[in-house]
């Protein structure tokens, strides 16, 4: 029998492999990418990309600052789901963040008490008896920027091969570069509304299509999303997409339900074997790509070196220019920006000044010894939006996120003379060496979402908005 200490462990070790190690099927693919990829803005993008991960690799450090909402399949015998499974499960979950300073994300209830629990538990388990001869543990880890662009649709069920295609792109299309491209589209067909979702999750985890009528329709969807041109980054080019499976099942005569979920390029997840006494890792085996990847220097000849005390220099930046800023700026998430609106609305000091500052739309990694901060990278701006405009009306002169803003932000910027800057999102190991001082501001109790004073060196930006 496989004891519950056992299983605690494997989880422990899946978490890290998952979060610091990309498999090199992933990361060949990002590899091909690049080597195929003749747009010169998401080429650069694809390389920062690999040389990321080969840090993550070689530092043992989180690919992404959003160590995510951690996700588990369990498949065996009955034998195996022992008295304590579960609890064994979040105890290797909760170790694993703490002792590897992995950022705590998930919250107590998604309405009524949104206090993180500070231990990144509890996780979501599935679990499956069946025949399997020992038991099958693989893990996910899956952020919030590619979950909120996720989607399920019940579809009609005489929907055709063309119209499953159209929904998929338009999906992409939607996300746009939200969500870190190129991306991992895991999707589910059948079933209900919940189960589409557990099976587009279960695709991401396939090395393969089960078939070729499934690897068919994936080829024809992977070829419509790279022809909409949203590419690395967002920047254009044919590698908006890198992979595609599907898994189909049984539903109701009046159903097609699907769900579409949308991965960035890290698609992070690790698979252990347990029989009796014995435990298999896929992640034990010689990670040879990766390990002899010797990654390129930058080129960053075509960015512009500025000072965030630079304030009309910046202001004279035109659409498309790409910087490397040096100097103060704040990070602030959704949590932050509320409670900021909210000082104003009520006429209270706030805890900086709001004139000229630059706000960075990130929730670092904790880190431990002499290091600045942990991982740390951009979230999706347009979650911010509602708040952004009075800050913005109140003297910010720039925010740095990733993706699109709305409609009524961007006239806002272009009122008060603002600016947004994106920063590549998934590179978050890579951009915490651009990092050289961090002082805690204010809302200490709000964890990672908490606002901080950084000093930054050379941190690669773009304009978007101005």
């Amino acid at each position: 029998m496989i004891d519950v200490k056992t299983i605690e462990d494997v989880i422990y070790n899946l978490c890290v492999e998952a979060n610091t190690v990309l498999p090199d099927s992933v990361f060949t693919k990002i590899l091909d990418a690049y080597n195929s990829e003749s747009n010169p803005d998401s080429k650069q993008v694809l390389q920062l990309i690999l040389k990321n991960a080969k840090m993550a690799y070689d530092k043992k450090m989180p690919l992404c600052q959003d160590t995510g909402q951690v996700i588990v399949f369990a498949r065996g015998k009955g034998k195996y789901f022992v008295d304590g499974f579960k609890d064994a499960i979040n105890n290797g979950v909760e170790r694993a963040y703490e002792e590897n300073f992995f950022r705590k994300s998930i919250v107590k209830d998604a309405f009524f008490d949104r206090k993180n629990t500070k231990t990144n538990t509890p996780c979501i388990i599935y679990t499956e008896i069946s025949d399997f001869d020992g038991l099958e543990v693989e893990l996910l880890i899956k952020g919030a920027g590619t979950e909120n662009v996720s989607v399920v649709e019940m579809l009609s069920p005489t929907a055709t091969e063309d119209e499953i295609i159209e929904f998929v792109v338009s999906a992409v299309k939607k996300a746009g570069s939200k969500a870190c491209p190129p991306y991992f589209l895991g999707i589910g067909i059948g079933g209900t509304v919940e189960y589409s979702g557990i099976l587009s999750k279960k695709s991401l985890l396939l090395d393969k299509n089960v078939d070729e009528s499934h690897e068919k329709i994936a080829e024809k969807i992977k070829n419509a999303v790279n022809n909409l041109d949203i590419g690395a980054a967002g920047l254009g080019g044919s590698s908006t997409v890198l992979d595609v499976k599907i898994l189909t099942d049984f539903t109701h005569i009046a159903c097609m339900p699907i769900s579409i979920m949308i991965n960035c390029h890290s698609l992070r997840h690790a698979k252990c074997f347990l029989k009796d006494e014995s435990v298999e890792c896929s992640f034990s085996k010689k990670k040879s790509v990766i390990e002899n990847y010797a990654p390129q220097d930058e080129n960053f000849s075509d960015f512009i070196k500025l000072h965030t005390s630079e304030v009309e220099k910046l202001k004279s930046l035109k659409k498309g220019q790409k910087i490397l800023l040096s100097g103060v700026i704040y990070s602030a998430r959704d949590m932050a920006h509320k409670r900021l609106v909210e000082m104003i609305e009520k006429g209270e000091k706030l805890p900086f000044d709001l004139k000229d500052s630059i706000i960075f739309y990130a929730g670092p990694c904790p880190c431990s010894g002499d290091c600045v901060v942990g991982s740390i990278g951009p979230t999706t701006a347009s979650r911010i939006d509602k708040f952004a405009t009075i800050l913005y009306e109140k003297g910010v002169l720039a925010t740095i996120g990733k993706g699109e803003r709305s409609s009524e932000l961007e006239k806002t910027v272009e009122q008060v003379g603002g600016l947004y800057f994106t920063v590549i999102g998934g590179i978050a190991c890579y951009l915490s060496a651009k990092f050289v001082r961090k002082d805690l501001v204010a809302f200490e109790d709000l964890g990672p979402e908490s606002v901080f004073r950084f000093e930054v060196l050379d941190l690669p930006l773009r304009l978007e908005l101005n």
